[in-house]
Order: structure tokens, then C-alpha cells, then sequence
């Protein structure tokens, strides 16, 4: 089968999982009230998978080094099928109980998919990989909704459990009949701890934790414009309001499409210090814009350095550890993804408190502008060492 098609059923498998969550976030506000919960319960019911996503991403990775990502991908999305189920009690404690079980899911089957990513792709198109794995959640988080608005129409949300419950059975046999097929990048491979770099055992953590911490703050930025890019907007003009959402996730695909393979060709140094100065030009263009087309300039451009920043900062990560572990490796990493959502949001709220939405646009600007030395500092030469003989030593695709 040939790689763009094997490539593709792979983001296809993560997008049909993202789709389904997607379109219980469409409802769930409102299924929450049903149940007698109030705004609290809606936060705690929408922030749960997250909560099991950031341990279980490690965890996935690991699995998937060890036994190949397909298996951990298909029990990932079977995970979410099955996790969904108790939704229908129509019982709050058991609706949080499903919705932990479904971050679980989904944490092992986005390591396990990146992992398959990054197999597929080899070494020369890693950031791409890096960067798709996003771009499948932003194209399922955005089919997601309008599905469930199809399918409910306000007054059948069981159609939607229903259809979140298939979507990633639907995934998962495509993962499965990628496994059964002649796709050596699904299946596991020979362990050489010290192969690639020369990462000594253990690296992981130490791969992580500044990229990390790097994407932590690259999310303040994400988290400040889906909190309060409308509320900015609606201050002075607030005709686009409506507008914010869409145009900066359609600007996030974009970038990850169009622009994919910068972090491969420009390096991801110079890609995250470009990536970081336009995403903070951009909130703080936002913030301040007077005119309509100012501000959705200022939105396109912060979009495009969200999307160029994160696969950057992965193949920081990357770069550190032998492809042996970059299952692990990339779980770990986007682990502080959901951290950075998690403590991104109470930071830009506190901010907006304090001054207006504006402020807080522009306080998530001086923390993505922090990222690249967080991220960068000691690492650019080694990042260029290391590249080298990393790409002499991958496994097959």
C-alpha cells in the first residue's frame, strides 16, 4: 500500500476518535443540566478526559514502543467506545465516571497514533508527523459539533451517545485492518535503548520536560482564545465575535496542511522563534485591534504560530531520545498539553478578572513569548547534533 494512503487511514483512525469527542462536547452542556448539574458539574464534565489523559499518554507511549502502535491504538479507541456507554444511566457520578474512561481512550490511542506517525513519515518528516496529530483533533473537534446538531437537534442526545460510541469502532477497524496488512510501522520493533542518539536510559522525563514546559505556555495563547477572543472581539467590534473560533482553528489546519514541513526543512529552533513571536503579535494584535479585519488578521496570524510552535517543540523532544522510545517520548510530551489547558485556564481567567478579556489576550502573550527560551535554552546545539546520526538509525517505514 502506498505511504500517502497508509498515512492517511492512520490520521483517518484519529480523526473519526476526535469526531466522537467532538460531538458530545456539542451537547454535554446541556445534558449536564438535564441531569440537575450546574456550571461547576459542566466545567468538571467537559475537563475530565483530561484529567485521565495526562497520566495515561505516558503510559500508552510506552505500550505502543514496546508492542507497536497499532494494538494500542485500536484498544485506545475500543476504550472509548465502551467508556461511553455508561453516559446512558443519565446519572452525574456515573457521566464523569465515562467521561474519565474515554480521556483514558484517548490518551493511549493519540501516543500510539503519533507514534505510528512518526514511524510512517521516518525521519525527515517528523515535524509534520508531530504537527498532523494535531490537525486530526482540530478536524474532529470541528466535525464533532455540527454532527451532534444533526444528529439531537436538542431533544435526542442518545443518537449522539450512540454515534460516539461507533465513531471510534470505526477507527479502530481501520487500525485494525492497517495492522493485518503489510504496514511493518504498526507493528513492534527490535529495542535498542541506546540506539539513534545516544540517549542514556531513563531520558525521557529529562526529553520532555522543557519542550514541555515550552508547549505549557504555547497553550496559554490557545486557552486566552477560545476563554475570551470572543469577549475582545465583542468589545469594539462585535460583528466577528462569532468568528474567533472557527477562523482560528480553520487557521491552525491550515498551517499544520500548507506549512507542515517547515519544522523539517527551517529546524526547530528557528521554526519555534518564529512560531512564538507570531502567535504572541498576533493576541496582542487581537487585544488592541480597532477594525473588524485587523482583528481577524491579528487572528490568522496567531493561529499560524500555534500551529507551527507545537510540532517545533515536539521534535525538540524528540531529538533527545532513540526511536525506541518515542512513543513514550511523545506521550509524555503531549501530556503538558492537557497540563498547559488545565493551568492555562485559571491563569488567562484570573488576567481577564483583573483588567478585561483584552488583558487577558495579552498576558497569554508575555507567556508564549517566554516559550522559546524556556524551550530553547541548551538545547539548539544539541538539537543539531543530534539530528544527524538520528536519522541513520530510525526504524523502517
Amino acid at each position: 500500500m502506498p505511504f500517502s494512503i497508509r498515512y492517511a487511514i492512520v490520521l483517518a483512525t484519529a480523526i473519526l476518535c476526535y469526531a466522537a469527542l467532538g460531538a458530545v462536547l456539542g451537547i454535554l452542556p446541556g445534558y449536564v443540566h438535564s441531569l440537575g448539574g450546574g456550571a461547576v458539574l459542566v466545567g468538571l464534565a467537559v475537563g475530565a478526559p483530561a484529567m485521565t489523559g495526562a497520566a495515561c499518554r505516558p503510559l500508552g507511549g510506552r505500550i505502543a514502543d514496546r508492542l507497536g502502535p497499532a494494538r494500542v491504538v485500536i484498544a485506545g479507541a475500543v476504550l472509548m467506545a465502551v467508556g461511553t456507554i455508561p453516559a446512558y444511566v443519565r446519572l452525574l457520578p456515573v457521566l464523569i465516571v465515562s467521561r474519565l474512561a474515554v480521556g483514558a481512550g484517548e490518551a493511549a490511542m493519540m501516543a500510539a497514533t503519533v507514534l505510528w506517525l512518526l514511524r510512517l513519515a521516518g525521519p525527515e518528516r517528523r515535524g509534520r508527523a508531530m504537527g498532523h496529530i494535531g490537525l486530526a483533533n482540530y478536524a474532529g473537534l470541528t466535525i464533532g459539533p455540527p454532527l451532534a446538531e444533526v444528529l439531537s437537534g436538542h431533544a435526542h442526545p442518545p443518537r449522539v451517545w450512540i454515534a460516539a460510541a461507533i465513531l471510534p469502532l470505526l477507527g479502530a477497524a481501520l487500525a485494525a485492518a492497517m495492522e493485518r496488512g503489510s504496514d511493518p510501522a504498526g507493528r513492534a520493533v527490535a529495542h535498542d535503548e541506546h540506539e539513534g542518539n545516544g540517549a542514556p536510559p531513563g531520558g525521557a522525563f529529562r526529553a520532555t520536560f522543557r519542550p514541555g514546559l515550552g508547549l505549557m505556555l504555547v497553550n496559554f495563547g490557545y486557552v486566552a482564545v477560545l476563554s475570551f477572543g470572543a469577549a475582545a472581539a465583542t468589545e469594539q467590534h462585535s460583528e466577528i465575535a462569532s468568528f474567533v473560533i472557527p477562523v482560528f482553528g480553520a487557521g491552525v489546519i491550515a498551517s499544520r496542511t500548507i506549512l507542515a514541513g517547515i519544522p523539517d526543512r527551517l529546524g526547530a529552533p528557528r521554526t519555534l522563534s518564529l512560531a512564538v513571536g507570531l502567535e504572541a503579535a498576533g493576541l496582542a494584535g487581537l487585544a488592541a485591534a480597532t477594525s473588524a479585519p485587523a482583528a481577524l488578521a491579528a487572528l490568522v496570524v496567531m493561529s499560524v504560530g500555534q500551529g507551527l510552535a507545537v510540532p517545533s517543540l515536539g521534535l525538540l523532544a524528540l531529538a533527545l531520545v532513540p526511536p525506541s522510545r518515542h512513543g513514550r517520548t511523545a506521550g509524555a510530551f503531549f501530556a503538558y498539553f492537557d497540563a498547559g489547558v488545565g493551568l492555562g485556564g485559571p491563569a488567562v481567567g484570573l488576567a481577564a478578572r483583573a483588567a478585561d478579556p483584552s488583558g487577558a489576550l495579552c498576558a497569554a502573550a508575555v507567556a508564549v513569548l517566554a516559550t522559546a527560551p524556556v524551550a530553547l535554552l541548551g538545547r539548539t546545539k544539541a538539537f543539531a547534533r543530534r539530528q544527524r546520526p538520528a536519522s541513520r538509525c530510525d526504524v523502517a517505514t
